[in-house]
């Protein structure tokens, strides 16, 4: 009995939902057509790539400015050494 009412439910389901999705899928197709819709929707891919290539950028120069500043630390590091052994040598 249970299967009975699911079969029918499932029956006016897709009864109605077919057409649904047929007329969805034509409208879909005649406006992927129009050429208004096709450029801005090669608009919309570009500036996305444009997207993308600002954050691979952006992840590139945060490294770049990373590796500065531990180039930095460790030159400073290293100035700090030769002072305080020229200061030693002074003091001899």
């Amino acid at each position: 009995m249970n299967s009975l009412k699911q079969i029918k439910l499932l029956t006016c389901v897709l009864m109605l939902g077919f057409p649904l999705m047929v007329s969805c899928s034509a409208f879909n197709s005649s406006v992927s057509n129009d050429p208004a819709v096709k450029t801005q929707r090669e608009h919309v891919e570009n500036l996305r790539a444009e997207v993308r290539n600002a954050e691979s950028n952006t992840k590139e120069a945060e490294l770049r400015e990373k590796a500065a500043k531990n180039r930095l630390k460790a030159a400073e590091a290293e100035l700090k050494v030769l002072e305080s052994e020229v200061k030693r040598r002074s003091n001899q």
